[in-house]
């Protein structure tokens, strides 16, 4: 514990040093890291929007300074330095932190795929913020919100034409993707997000998926893995905003509305510049000589079959949150006029 408690102090103090100097003082000043790297759409449309929005709508009285992907502390560490208040935010993917808490196997993911903003629109609208407040609320954390991703795809360095390819094939994952296709054949391989790309350079990976395209092609995954099965394996899923519950108590009411608010709109933003921006892509892309890959759609089908049963199979039985969430996740699909392969 007092290890613990003293990187969280150093932390807090290299964030400190690092974090620019304020053009006036503002009355809240948050440390906030985030998953998105500093070559991406995602960070400038995303967060640093968000930031903005904020700084601008409570009038220069609360600024967030944004710190990019592993900056200060590895992605996967970021859920625990907000829990321990060296970071007051943190945009992440809270799968990283089923170690502590089994209700988020699979959180970032779907077991199946419809839109991709289902899982924006299942937190807003459908239950999850009710049905998922609590539990990380029992770790010292709020879940401010979440933020929409794109489809996920896979990215090889050679081809793989088919499920049946994948054999023994090398792929960075984790979380339910991970899980899903170490059933499928696959040699799955845990390596954080900032080093897929040197992975894959070396051939200690074949392949990767990490969120979706336009965030891949920020980080330069084309340079080094030319094919990508399009489309995607899921419709999308969702990033994660969390904040330390004691920075959260501490926030003026109307400070609470405005950085909830700031979310909403800054993710709205970036979804519609991911869609913009996926498109282009892809036209470049195929000019620039990276081959799509079309799997058939029976191959796609079992990939959403095999994300479900690992969900019923293993997630279920280890906490009774999860399976409430699976349960209302799976009905706003129904409800959407998905047709959940089982």
């Amino acid at each position: 514990m007092r290890a613990r408690l003293a990187a969280a102090a150093m932390l807090a103090a290299a964030c400190a040093l690092a974090a620019p100097a304020p053009a006036a003082a503002a009355e809240v000043t948050w440390r906030m890291q985030t998953s998105a790297g500093a070559a991406t759409t995602e960070l400038d449309a995303l967060v640093r929007n968000f930031a903005d929005r904020v700084a601008e709508a409570s009038d220069g009285r609360m600024r967030i300074d944004v710190f990019p992907a592993g900056q200060l502390v590895p992605t996967p560490e970021v859920v625990e330095a907000v829990r321990a208040g060296a970071l007051e935010l943190g945009h992440t993917y809270l799968v990283y932190y089923v170690g502590r808490e089994p209700a988020l196997f699979g959180i970032n993911e779907w077991a199946a795929g419809y839109d991709p903003l289902q899982g924006v629109g299942w937190f807003y609208d459908g239950g999850g913020a009710e049905l998922l407040r609590p539990v990380l609320a029992e770790h010292g954390l709020h879940y401010l919100g979440v933020s929409p991703l794109l489809g996920e795809q896979l990215w090889f360095s050679d081809p793989v034409e088919s499920l049946d390819a994948l054999s023994g094939v090398k792929i960075r994952s984790t979380g339910l993707t991970a899980d899903a296709f170490s059933r499928l054949g696959a040699a799955i391989v845990s390596m954080p997000a900032e080093e897929i790309y040197t992975g894959l350079q070396r051939g200690v990976i074949d392949g990767a998926e990490f969120t979706s395209l336009p965030i891949h092609h920020g980080l330069g995954w084309q340079e080094v893995a030319p094919y990508v099965v399009m489309p995607p394996f899921t419709a999308g899923g969702s990033s994660d905003w969390i904040v330390n519950s004691d920075a959260w108590e501490a926030l003026p009411d109307d400070l609470k509305g405005i950085v909830d608010a700031a979310l909403r709109a800054a993710a709205f933003d970036y979804y519609r510049a991911a869609i913009a921006e996926e498109a282009r892509l892809v036209r470049d892309m195929e000019a620039g000589g990276t081959t799509f890959l079309a799997w058939p759609e029976e191959d796609m089908r079992r990939i959403e079959a095999t994300r479900v049963a690992v969900m019923k199979e293993v997630y279920l039985p280890r906490s009774e949150a999860f399976a409430a969430a699976f349960a209302s996740r799976n009905d706003y699909l129904r409800s959407l006029g998905h047709d959940i392969v089982e």
